[in-house]
């Protein structure tokens, strides 16, 4: 019954009482919202992200709290699996005392799942004198509480290495992780020691290490690597822009091959994560220029080029190898028909929120996803139609965990998902350098059990 209500508290708008619907009516009825204005007409031919967020500074800069709340809208709108600008959208809103504008986008922003702390939020004070917004509230902490059963597998040594990627070896039963410090890929022992198996050298001409992708099949390490200055031994003069997928052995870590990215003078390449199909191509994705390579029968050649998207994340080919699936941070999930070429918008309910998936994993005719910038982040499976183009059912897994701060990418060991919890990227200046060595934490390796919240006759085949 717990993990009903838990599950309720992610999914479905809770549902207002008489005495709560009878508030809302009456702020229905004595508070407008903003008047239509020409600038909502302007508004509303504007179709990316980049002009309204310019207009949201300039907004700020003037104190412009009406328009400010008008750009939100818009911005919402265009992108709605990120819940930051609707909830900017209600702050600004409440700041005019409009409440059921307000309290709409709330209570839609809390069926998502999100977990805001309104509390500590004074831009919100104009409409916290009615029993509707103690309700909010009370919804909210809900959503902030720890959910799930994730547990610490391993923190890693407390030293300059930003380690952003997992994958887990079953030769050698441990995890390999990736150091974009010092561009090493680490075994990782029973207690958390790194002995290095793969280091960037002069001979396979490896930078920081971004992703990994263990064949065991066929006993091949898949590495992705992009040349930038958070990589310690990075040369621009001879480094800059370029990026590939190198190929290694898994039992002995020798190099066997790089694929690398073309040179184009004035564009610069970032391959950042990988997916593994189960014949073994292998799919790498850069997510600034947005764009999906694969490396088939020897031949490294992009797949597919999708200029209007935000930036690609995570990657998980589906199990029979036909569906390529893959994230974006800001418009949600997609998949891609291997046979056809056909990309597609994988539909999802609108109490669905689907941005900042940073680590995407298939399992059980599923999709694992971990989501980075929702607020709290979390780890959700996503059940999908039988054509695999829509998600037919969601179980929360993880959210909000004490471990887990800034989760990224992911890796399977069976039903077991492990991921990185604590990416210390945020601590890291432009240049690539640490902003205070002190402070770095000790990467922290999560564990999480696939078939949590799964009776034995829900489970997938």
């Amino acid at each position: 019954m717990r993990l009903l209500i838990l599950i309720a508290a992610f999914l479905v708008a809770p549902a207002l009482t008489q005495a709560q619907t009878t508030v809302l009516g009456a702020d229905a009825s004595s508070v407008e919202g903003p008047a239509v204005k020409p600038i909502d007409q302007e508004l509303a031919k504007i179709n990316e992200p980049e002009p309204l967020l310019a207009e949201v500074a300039r907004a700020h800069a003037a104190g412009d709290i009406d328009t400010l709340g008008r750009v939100y809208r818009r911005l919402s709108q265009l992108r709605p699996h990120i819940g930051q600008y609707k909830y900017e959208m209600a702050a600004a809103f409440a700041a005019q005392d409009f409440k059921t504008l307000t309290y709409n986008a709330l209570l839609e922003l809390q069926a998502q799942g999100y977990g805001f702390d309104l509390a500590k939020d004074p831009r919100f004070q104009p409409v916290t004198t009615t029993e509707v917004w103690e309700y909010i509230v009370q919804a909210f902490e809900a959503n902030r509480k720890p959910f799930g059963e994730a547990k610490l597998m391993a923190t890693l040594p407390k030293d300059d290495l930003l380690i952003e990627s997992v994958a887990w070896d079953p030769t050698r039963k441990a995890a390999l992780v990736g150091s974009a410090r010092e561009g090493t890929v680490y075994v990782v022992g029973a207690e958390g020691e790194l002995t290095p198996l793969v280091k960037a050298d002069d001979k396979n001409g490896m930078w920081a290490v971004f992703d990994l992708a263990v064949d065991a099949k066929r006993g091949v390490l898949w590495v992705a690597s992009t040349a930038v200055p958070h990589y310690k031994r990075y040369n621009a003069e001879k480094d800059l822009g370029r990026a590939g997928v190198f190929k290694f052995d898994l039992k002995t870590g020798k190099f066997l091959k790089s694929y690398l990215s073309p040179v184009v003078i004035g564009q610069s390449f970032v391959i950042s994560t990988l997916g593994l199909a189960p014949d073994g191509t292998v799919f790498a994705a850069d997510g600034v220029n947005d764009a999906v390579y694969q490396v088939r029968d020897d031949r490294f050649q992009r797949l597919f080029h999708v200029p209007v998207l935000g930036s690609i994340r995570g990657l998980a080919v589906s199990g029979d190898g036909k569906i390529l699936y893959f994230a974006d941070h800001e418009r949600g999930l997609f998949g891609y028909d291997l046979a056809t070429g056909k990309p597609f918008e994988v539909i999802g309910s609108s109490k669905l929120a689907l941005g900042g998936i940073e680590g995407l994993q298939w399992w059980r005719n599923q999709l694992v996803i971990v989501q980075s910038a929702m607020k709290p982040a979390r780890v959700m499976r996503l059940k999908l139609t039988p054509d695999g183009k829509a998600v037919a059912g969601v179980q929360p897994l993880s959210a909000n965990q004490p471990e887990v701060s800034l989760p990224t990418l992911a890796t399977l060991d069976g039903d077991r998902l492990l991921f990185v919890g604590n990416s210390q990227k945020l601590s890291y200046d432009r240049f690539g350098l640490p902003r205070n060595k002190d402070r770095l934490e000790g990467t922290r390796l999560i564990e999480l059990d696939l078939n949590f919240g799964a009776t034995p006759d829900a489970m997938p085949e």
